[in-house]
C-alpha cells in the first residue's frame, strides 16, 4: 500500500490523453489558412465579375430596363416631350437610335468614327434586329470583306464563327431609296436578312437596289469620309463562306489590310457607354 500523498499524485487527468498541447505557433498557422482561404475566394469572386459568366442575363436585363424606360414616364404631356431630347441623346421619338462604329486600318493605316442613325419608319423589322445585334456588339472586330468603289462596302460575318447568327428575318417593304450613305441587309433572296449589311457609296445612290427589294435601315450621319477610306484593294476577293466558317482567322492570314470596326457604342461619344457599362456592372 501507498500513502495516500503518492496516490494522489500519480492520478492522470483523462481528458488530456493523448492531446497535444496547442502552441502559439500553431495557431497563428491556423489563422494564415483561413485568411489565405478567403483571399482565394474573394479573387475567384473578383474574376468571376469581371469576365462576366452570364453575359445573355445581363443583356436581357439591358434591354428589359430600356424597355421599362420607354413605356414609363409620370410627367405632363408637354414637360416630357420638351425633355425627351435630354434625356435619350441616342434615340428619336420614332424609335431610331444613334449608334457609332469605330473603324480601323482605313486606307494609310488611319482611323475614325462612323455614327450610324437607325430609322425604324423606314424598315422597323430590320432596325429591331439590328439594334439587337448592336446591343450584343456583334459587330466588333468584324471586317469590310468586300468593298467595290462607288457601289459599296459590306461587312456582317461575325469575327469569330461561334457567334455567326444565321437566322433570318422578314423583309421590310422599300420605303427610302438607297441613297449615299444609307445603311441596308444584303440578301440571298426573299426574307433572308441576317447580320450582313452594306453602306450605299455611290455618290448618285442605287436606286437600282430599291425595285429589288432592299430596304434602307438607317444611315451615316458622320464619317461618310471615313467610309471612303475603307480599304478596297481586294475587292470581293475574300471568300464569304471561308469567313463564316473560319472568320478572321481566314482574313488575318489572306487578306491582312482589311478595314474592320474595332468596338461599338450607342450615341456619338463614349459617355454614354461608359454609363451603361457602369449599369451592366450592377446588374
Amino acid at each position: 500500500m501507498h500513502p495516500w500523498w503518492e496516490l494522489r499524485m500519480t492520478q492522470v487527468n483523462k481528458s488530456t490523453v493523448g492531446r497535444p498541447a496547442v502552441t502559439r505557433r500553431m495557431q497563428r498557422y491556423s489563422l494564415l489558412k483561413a485568411a489565405g482561404g478567403l483571399v482565394v475566394i474573394f479573387g475567384l469572386i473578383a474574376t468571376l465579375l469581371r469576365n462576366d459568366p452570364f453575359p445573355s442575363v445581363r443583356q436581357q436585363a439591358i434591354r428589359q430596363r430600356r424597355q421599362v424606360e420607354k413605356q414609363r414616364d409620370f410627367r405632363d404631356p408637354e414637360e416630357a416631350a420638351s425633355g425627351s431630347a435630354s434625356e435619350e441623346e441616342g434615340s428619336d421619338e420614332n424609335g431610331g437610335r444613334i449608334f457609332t462604329l469605330e473603324v480601323e486600318s482605313l486606307t494609310g493605316g488611319g482611323k475614325g468614327s462612323v455614327i450610324i442613325q437607325t430609322k425604324p419608319e423606314w424598315a422597323p423589322l430590320g432596325v429591331e434586329h439590328f439594334h439587337e445585334l448592336m446591343d450584343d456588339h456583334f459587330y466588333e472586330k468584324a471586317k469590310f470583306f468586300r468593298v467595290v468603289n462607288n457601289f459599296v462596302v459590306q461587312f456582317g460575318i461575325a469575327a469569330d464563327p461561334k457567334n455567326n447568327r444565321p437566322q433570318a428575318i422578314k423583309d421590310d417593304p422599300v420605303v427610302e431609296t438607297n441613297k449615299r450613305g444609307t445603311l441596308t441587309y444584303a440578301t440571298s433572296g426573299p426574307n433572308t436578312r441576317s447580320t450582313q449589311l452594306f453602306i450605299n457609296t455611290r455618290t448618285g445612290g442605287n436606286a437600282f437596289l430599291d425595285k429589288q427589294g432592299f430596304a434602307p435601315i438607317g444611315e451615316v450621319i458622320s464619317g461618310m469620309e471615313f467610309v471612303d477610306q475603307i480599304y478596297a484593294g481586294y475587292g470581293e476577293k475574300p471568300d464569304q463562306g471561308k469567313i463564316q466558317r473560319q472568320g478572321n482567322a481566314y482574313l488575318d492570314e489572306e487578306f491582312p489590310l482589311l478595314s474592320y470596326i474595332s468596338r461599338t457604342h450607342d450615341g456619338e461619344g463614349l459617355e454614354e457607354e461608359m454609363e451603361e457599362s457602369d449599369e451592366e456592372n450592377s446588374v
